[in-house]
């Protein structure tokens, strides 16, 4: 009945797990980035504000050093000064001769002469420039600022000031933990957020899919949500709700039409068969025998006709329509099958009004398959309607193309079943029970129109009445032609 499943390959993942593993990750990357610019950022930051400060002090210290080696003294006045042997640092002097001094006391005095060479940077302070350097000092990171002293002096004109950056620097491995912790606490929220959003956008689709699946086991009745708030997949339950419903009653359609082609195809048969058996044993002779044998021929004929229906339909939906197009006068043709259906004994009490315009109404087509609508939709006019009927025939030209209605005073259809009318093997209630065929008419006829560029609609249906309509267009040469033969 169904065909056989594929069952999902082992390495697919759920959509859920799918976004949420990579919105993760995305946002580790994200904000480890971020950490290491903003560790960066801290960095430079806090060399910048330690150097803005050792400069503040350099200049101090340069102002007292003009001040106490402008009078009396000598540079030792200057070493037992409080703000020159308190200062955690190295102090050091240059002359406009690049003569060094040292000023400092205590535990940086031997590590002064230790300090890398200065002098490259004497003649940006000469010129009144402040200097800024990171120098290693004995596997030690020390930073070093250079301003110039306000006045000239005999013994110096610049002065240097040189810290370890433990001194004066936050020790940065403390700020790594509560970085990492914040880096860890926003991925945390984010990937909660992600996941609780995802869960609840996928839930729909995973409802979904659950009810494809059921579909794929037969089952036409999933359980899907009524309503959601995102539109697209209100749209998609929604769609997917009305194909489930569609492909229920289009598996009932099939289940009936086995039933019933069998039974239409069994029936003339069984008829068929009984009846020459019936001659052959010589249960019937003479005339009743003769109307035997044309039973079974009407019978022969009938189950001709559904075979042919068949192989025309299987032929037309495979795009195979034997079409040859000629111009063709439509209102002639009318005429013509008119005529053709008023001598048969099922139209005797009909009576076929036509509406046709006075000019020639050229198309281009098939006269053969045209006629073959037109029929059709005639007997099903006939079938539908009482005894002592009217049908009607209007032909007219309007919008740029031709329309041809065929209108009766039959019981109407249904509206549960106007939506299938043009369904393969659709016969609706009342034509299971009265019309004996496989439910192709219409779906042929619709077929052979829009094979000629037009349509073949349902105009309007009631219980006074039922009306469709073929849509031809217009032959644009026609007025160089007469009508077929």
């Amino acid at each position: 009945m169904f065909s056989k499943t594929t069952k999902p390959s082992g390495r697919s993942v759920s959509l859920l797990r799918y976004w949420t593993t990579r919105y993760v990750l995305v946002l580790l990357g994200s904000l480890f980035v971020i950490g290491v610019i903003a560790i960066y950022w801290v960095r430079s930051n806090a060399y910048e504000q330690s150097f803005e400060l050792m400069e503040l002090r350099a200049f101090q210290l340069a102002d007292l050093c003009a001040q106490v080696l402008n009078g009396p003294g000598s540079l030792e006045k200057l070493k037992h000064l409080k703000e020159i042997r308190t200062n955690r640092s190295v102090i050091q002097l240059m002359d406009h001769q690049g003569h060094l001094s040292i000023l400092s006391n205590g535990k940086y005095e031997e590590i002064a002469s230790t300090l890398p060479d200065h002098t490259r940077l004497f003649t940006e302070i000469l010129h009144g420039q402040s200097t800024r350097e990171v120098i290693p000092v004995d596997g030690q990171t020390w930073l070093r600022v250079g301003v110039p002293i306000p006045e000239e002096i005999p013994h110096g004109s610049g002065l240097f000031l040189s810290v370890p950056a433990t001194d004066v620097l936050p020790k940065f491995e403390q700020l790594y933990g509560p970085i990492a912790s914040l880096i860890g606490s926003v991925a945390l929220a984010g990937w909660l957020v992600i996941y609780f959003l995802s869960r609840k956008l996928t839930s729909p689709l995973r409802q979904v899919a659950e009810a494809a699946q059921m579909i794929a086991e037969g089952g036409y009745d999933p359980d899907l949500p009524k309503e959601v708030k995102e539109r697209e997949l209100q749209q998609l339950i929604t769609s997917f709700r009305d194909m489930a419903e569609r492909l229920k009653q289009l598996e009932q359609m099939r289940t009936e039409l086995l039933a019933g082609v069998s039974h239409e195809l069994r029936t003339p048969i069984t008829s068929i068969r009984g009846m020459i058996q019936a001659v052959l044993g010589k249960v019937v002779t003479d005339e009743e025998a003769d109307e035997f044998l044309q039973i079974s021929l009407e019978e022969a004929k009938r189950l001709q006709k559904m075979v042919e229906d068949l192989l025309s339909f299987s032929s037309f939906e495979a795009g195979a329509i034997p079409l040859q197009k000629n111009p063709v006068e439509l209102a002639a043709l009318v005429e013509e099958v008119i005529q053709q259906l008023r001598v048969l004994s099922q139209f005797a009490d009909v009576r076929i009004e036509r509406d046709l315009p006075e000019n020639a109404v050229w198309i281009q087509g098939d006269a053969g398959l045209l006629r073959q609508i037109l029929i059709n939709l005639l007997n099903n006019s006939r079938a539908a309607s009482p005894p002592d009927t009217t049908i009607r025939v209007t032909l007219r030209e309007r919008d740029g193309q031709i329309e041809l209605d065929v209108q009766d005073e039959g019981r109407g259809i249904p509206p549960e079943e106007q939506p299938f009318i043009f369904e393969r093997f659709y016969r609706g209630k009342n034509g299971q029970k009265q019309n004996r065929g496989l439910g192709l008419g219409l779906t042929i006829s619709r077929m052979l129109a829009q094979a000629h560029g037009g349509d073949l609609v349902l105009v309007q249906t009631s219980p006074a009445g039922t009306t469709f309509r073929i849509i031809l267009p217009v032959f644009p040469h026609r007025k160089q032609h007469k009508a077929s033969p």
